[in-house]
């Protein structure tokens, strides 16, 4: 079982939760958090947050669900404009390595679109979003 802060929210939507039924990435903010004034310290943390649009089986409308990646590394995304589609979606407890900081590996296994590495997972919200798939 992921360790994910929250996860609540996302089984509450479906008992049968996957994130394979996370569709679309609709908003991604990558930033740093700066525990001083220093622009280069190993104490400032990347972060990267997301806003995927989900849609769990035998639904008709999407979720939008805002996530937080805390500690990120190695983020790779390649966007060509508008909503980026996923096609599976991805988490991969890295725990049992033993990284030094690295926890989880979020990728998109089939078009590679977004790959990362990161320390810990949130989710941070789920409403039901105004956007609908033609």
């Amino acid at each position: 079982m992921l360790k994910i802060k929250n996860f609540h929210l996302l089984t509450s939507l479906s008992p049968d939760f996957s994130f394979l039924d996370m569709k679309y990435i609709i908003e991604a903010r990558y930033f740093t958090e700066y525990r001083n004034s220093l622009l280069f310290d190993e104490e400032n943390k990347t972060n990267l947050h997301i806003v995927f649009l989900l849609k769990t089986k035998g639904a008709h409308t999407f979720h939008e669900v805002s996530m937080n990646f805390y500690s990120v590394g190695n983020f790779k995304l390649y966007a060509s404009g508008g909503a980026l589609q996923l096609s599976i979606l991805e988490i991969i407890d890295l725990r049992d390595r033993g990284w030094e900081n690295i926890r989880f590996q979020v990728r998109d296994v089939e078009d590679q679109d977004i790959d990362f590495y990161c320390n810990s997972i949130e989710v941070l919200g789920v409403k039901e979003s105004p956007i609908i798939d033609n």
